[in-house]
């Protein structure tokens, strides 16, 4: 099957031309330091949770935390400039939209064309992105890869585009939780506990609901034959449910074993930034705990329509934290 230019990156290539762009992703994300990695996200976390605190009335946690978070973290860990919030924003839908395009064919172009603009935003940023920095490692080692130009500004969009679509989703999910759920974050008491209530939420609130494989050679899955050529299309939120695996799957239990979801993936597509998400959620439930901060109802949770990336459309709120607590009108003394 032709694969168009613009969707040809690390996500939709196969051995053995797949090896080579992820090795050399892996290798610059290796480069960072991890505990610099960390300061930078806490630093990022900490000031989004600051800004909220001074607001308000009702605040809606998408657009003025999860969002602007996700989206100045990836951007700070590659390296480069910010782009312009609405146009990314429109580019980001058109293609979380045409990952439904088996649903609805519409959805398709609009998504490749998106996908080609944010590419070519990526290949500025290749000119001039300082050698030190993530973009800049990925280009010096696409090029004694000789790795196709095409192949690596694809391949870092799409690291672009989950950094910030996928996180986005995933603390929009997680904060969802909390808020109907208060009790939960002061459960998480210390540090192991945190790192539970990360593991959990990720299982239950990750956003990738399904992900699509072609079989590769004639196989049996359980009892059902699956020929060389089929298009199977995989359920990771059911697998992260299973009463099999999990017991009471729709509950967040601190002292469940942890690491045996798969809201990453497994395998060579695994997610290339699933430390870096991690460390995210975790940096902003350690913030939220440090600052006191809670949150009450302020409206009816609304969801995306969208099927393979689950995700928090609006989750309006009032941010409660010391010495400001909201009123029984929704304002701020």
């Amino acid at each position: 099957m032709d694969i168009p230019e613009a969707r040809l990156s690390v996500q939709s290539l196969d051995p053995p031309e797949h090896a080579d762009i992820r090795h050399l992703l892996v290798a610059a994300l290796h480069e960072r330091s991890p505990a610099a990695m960390r300061r930078e996200v806490s630093t990022i976390a900490r000031s989004g949770i600051s800004a909220l605190t001074e607001r308000a009335g009702t605040v809606d946690l998408v657009s003025a935390f999860a969002r602007p978070v996700a989206l100045r973290t990836i951007c700070a860990y590659l390296g480069i400039d910010a782009p312009d919030g609405s146009s990314f924003e429109a580019c980001s839908n058109a293609i979380v939209r045409s990952m439904d395009a088996g649903l609805d064919p519409d959805r398709a172009e609009p998504g490749d064309r998106a996908r080609a603009e944010l590419s070519a935003l990526i290949t500025d940023q290749l000119r001039t992105a300082d050698d030190r920095g993530f973009v800049g490692l990925a280009r010096e080692a696409a090029r004694q890869r000789d790795v196709p130009a095409a192949v690596l500004a694809n391949s870092l969009r799409a690291v672009l585009h989950a950094g910030y679509e996928s996180v986005s989703r995933l603390l929009g999910g997680v904060l969802a939780r909390l808020v109907g759920d208060p009790d939960l974050l002061a459960a998480a008491e210390t540090p192991p506990l945190v790192d539970a209530l990360v593991d959990e939420t990720i299982r239950l609130d990750g956003p990738v609901q399904a992900d699509a494989r072609a079989c590769v050679t004639d196989c049996l899955v359980g009892e059902q034959p699956v020929r060389r050529g089929d298009v199977l299309v995989l359920f990771l939120a059911a697998a992260n449910r299973d009463p099999e695996v999990f017991t009471a799957p729709d509950t967040v239990d601190l002292t469940r074993a942890r690491g045996t979801h798969l809201a990453f993936g497994r395998g060579a597509h695994a997610c290339l930034g699933a430390a870096l998400a991690t460390l995210q959620l975790r940096e902003v439930l350690i913030g939220l705990q440090a600052a006191g901060v809670g949150f009450v109802p302020s409206g009816a949770t609304t969801y995306e329509p969208t099927a393979t990336l689950r995700g928090v459309a609006r989750l309006p709120v009032l941010v409660r934290a010391p010495g400001r607590l909201p009123n029984a009108t929704g304002s701020q003394p």
